[in-house]
This record gives structure tokens, C-alpha cells and sequence, in this order.
């Protein structure tokens, strides 16, 4: 792995620019030294140009809030919780107020018999417009395991329609959806989550030697995903690609994660593990755990 990286940070170095008619475009590079390691992001449900992030296991248990001029807007601790391997966050609604469902889900030698989703209100601004000093406790967390033994999960996303949780494993080939309930259930401290559908095997889009490198070395492997605001598409990340599947009106996420998916090819950024739609469904983004850390962005297939 370190070898593969080594690789990857040199090849970069001499990477041509991007075509110009290349539909990817940086929107913003953080220098904060609290993102070490970025692995979810999400938009705020109350500000356009706000997104949350986390970092990945055992860094800090916080939010942290960035705004799309590469401003870095301040840490929201969340109480009484820690990081033992955070590794998504996704955006919804509950009771008409925006929340943030933060994925403790990581489990890289599948060792975890229960995992933990917390669920928190988006957090308030100081009168300036910053985070700095605030907190947040979480509203509920969810204790799950999987049906067939630990898996390691990097991607959730949460399906407002069917008040569910999505989670999808980080397999070498093709990864399998899981799904539990959004809501905490009477009498049920450990909820079950079952198996939905395995995503198709689709090949790597691969346009850069990067990407080649990757591909060869860390396969399909998936390390965030997330729905659009309207819930008829999905966005899931690779190291080397994001992949498009969309849903007819009443399909259910069963049937449209078992067809071959868009595949479309990342640019070149070191370890890319973070992932979500724009509040308003436009533009797909997406970061990575390199420093600065980049936050890229896609044009969303109408």
C-alpha cells in the first residue's frame, strides 16, 4: 500500500492538466490543520454553500464545517461520542429540521460484531457565522450488526422515503447493500442489517495512470456514496471512479442497484473517500484524505 502510494503522489507531480473540456472542476482546496484525514461529507440543509466533514478513524469526534471559497469555518464537538472508525456522513430531514447521520462503521480486519450510526441536528452558527466552541449531542444511535458477520463500510446514505439506513461494504469485487431502519425500534437495542442487493461487477474507468494504479491494486473498492435530494439517484465512490445508478418513480433501491450503473472517471486526487450531492441535487462533490484537501465537483446527470 505504501508503495502504491508512493507511486500514486509521484505520478501525480507530473500529471498533465486536465483537458479543458473536462467536466471536473476544483472548487476549493483546505489547508486546515483539523482535516487530517477527510472520509464523509454532506451539505448543510441550511446554507447552500456549507458542507460538514469528518475525519477517519480515531482522529476527532467532530464536525467540521467548510464553505465552498475554501474557508475552513470551525469544529462542532459531538458529546458523549467517539471515533473509533468513522467513515461516511449523510444529510436528511426529520420533523422538517435538517439532520446528520454520522457512519462509525469502519472495520478494516472485520473484527466489529456491532457498529454505531449517530444521528445529530445540523448544528447552529455562532452570531459570525463560524463553529468555533459549540457541541452537539446526538439525537439517537443505532447499534446494528450484519445478518452474515462483520463487514467493513465505508458508504452509508439514508433513504428518506423508506425511513432506512443504506450501508454498502467495501469489497475487492462487488460490494453488497445492506439495510436497517433510520429510527431506533422498541424493544430492539441491536438492530439487523440485512442484506438487499450486490452491486453489479463493472469495470474501473480508468483514464489516467493514477487511476491505473489504483485499480490494479485496490480493485472496485467503494468508499462512500450518497442520494440525491429528489432520492431518484445515487452517487457511489471508488478509488478510481464514481458510479451512477438512477431509480423509475416507486422502484425500489433493490432492483436499481442491480443494474449496470454510469461509470465516470475521477481526476487525479491521491485517495479519494468522500462523496455527496449539493443540497440542490446539481452537482456531485467530492474530497479525498490528501492535504490540502480538495473538494472537486461534477455536473449531476439530469
Amino acid at each position: 500500500m505504501r508503495l502504491l502510494l508512493l507511486l500514486v503522489g509521484l505520478t501525480s507531480a507530473v500529471m498533465a492538466a486536465p483537458p479543458k473540456d473536462d467536466p471536473w472542476e476544483t472548487v476549493a482546496k483546505f489547508k486546515a490543520e483539523e482535516l487530517e484525514e477527510i472520509s464523509g461529507l454532506a451539505p448543510s440543509g441550511k446554507r447552500p454553500d456549507i458542507f460538514w466533514s469528518h475525519n477517519d478513524s480515531g482522529g476527532d469526534a467532530a464536525l467540521h464545517a467548510l464553505d465552498l471559497n475554501g474557508s475552513f469555518l470551525g469544529s462542532v464537538e459531538i458529546e458523549d461520542v467517539k471515533n473509533k472508525d468513522w467513515e461516511d456522513l449523510a444529510a436528511f430531514t426529520y420533523r422538517g429540521n435538517p439532520y446528520l447521520l454520522i457512519a462509525d462503521t469502519g472495520d478494516n480486519k472485520h473484527r466489529r460484531n456491532t457498529v454505531t450510526l449517530h444521528a445529530v441536528p445540523e448544528p447552529k452558527p455562532n452570531q459570525n457565522g463560524t463553529f468555533t466552541n459549540t457541541s452537539v449531542r446526538a439525537s439517537w444511535t443505532l447499534t446494528c450488526r450484519y445478518e452474515d458477520g462483520p463487514q467493513d463500510c465505508e458508504a452509508i446514505a439514508v433513504d428518506q422515503q423508506g425511513q432506512r439506513v443504506l450501508l454498502l461494504n467495501k469489497d475487492s469485487k462487488a460490494s453488497a447493500v445492506y439495510t436497517i431502519p433510520l429510527f431506533p425500534q422498541p424493544k430492539t437495542p441491536t438492530l439487523i442489517a440485512k442484506k438487499i442487493a450486490t452491486l453489479p461487477q463493472t469495470a474501473n474507468a480508468a483514464n489516467n495512470i493514477v487511476s491505473f494504479l489504483k485499480a490494479g491494486v485496490l480493485g472496485a473498492r467503494v468508499t462512500g456514496m450518497d442520494f440525491s435530494p429528489q432520492g431518484t439517484k445515487a452517487v457511489v465512490l471508488t478509488y478510481t471512479d464514481i458510479r451512477l445508478f438512477q431509480r423509475k418513480p416507486k422502484e425500489p433501491w433493490e432492483q436499481a442497484f442491480l443494474k449496470e450503473p454510469t461509470t465516470i472517471a475521477l481526476p487525479t486526487i491521491y485517495q479519494p473517500e468522500a462523496v455527496c450531492f449539493g443540497n440542490d441535487g446539481q452537482w456531485i462533490y467530492v474530497s479525498s484524505e490528501e492535504t490540502p484537501t480538495p473538494l472537486v465537483r461534477y455536473p449531476a446527470p439530469k
